[in-house]
């Protein structure tokens, strides 16, 4: 069977993700002003580690697919309407979370929501429109960022 188009693209972005849930393991070892982690830090934390499995196993997904429908296009929008469901859930609970946690009232909690939201735009969109393999990518990289940004809030705040 020919390999999917862009396969590599995927994987390697998968393979990011994978090192950005290992950075967890550095911030755990951080200490914050005052010893204790907030709410909306340890959400954060935990962030990290999800989202970026998340976009691992999403990574997967349109290969896998491929694999069975032998169609890049039909396994690119059913990826994308599988990450826009599971996202929407994933969303909406984090966005409970950080409300509970009063992240929202900051410049920073409401950077660590945006690109999630983004993301969940661009897989609807890639669903219902595009059904581009660059526009997952795109997606997933947003997605990715969620991570990114929660990783460095985590480091400024220690060093703060």
């Amino acid at each position: 069977m020919l390999a999917m188009l862009d396969e590599t693209l995927l994987l390697g972005i998968a393979s990011i993700a994978v090192a950005v849930a290992g950075f967890t393991a550095v911030t755990a070892a951080l200490t914050p002003p005052g010893g204790a982690w907030s709410a909306s830090h340890r959400i954060r934390q935990r962030a990290i580690v999800s989202t970026s499995f998340n976009v691992v196993f999403e990574g997967l997904v349109p290969i896998i697919l491929y694999s069975w429908l032998a169609d890049a296009r039909a396994s690119t929008v059913i990826s994308s309407a599988a990450a826009t469901i599971y996202l929407a859930w994933v969303v909406g609970e984090r966005g409970r979370q950080l409300l509970r946690a009063g992240a929202f009232g900051t410049w920073s909690g409401r950077l660590l929501f945006t690109p999630a939201v983004l993301a969940w735009l661009v897989f609807a969109a890639n669903a219902l429109v595009f059904g581009s393999l660059a526009v997952y990518a795109l997606a997933l990289c947003l997605q990715l960022s969620v991570a990114v940004i929660s990783f460095y809030q985590l480091v400024a705040a220690v060093s703060a």
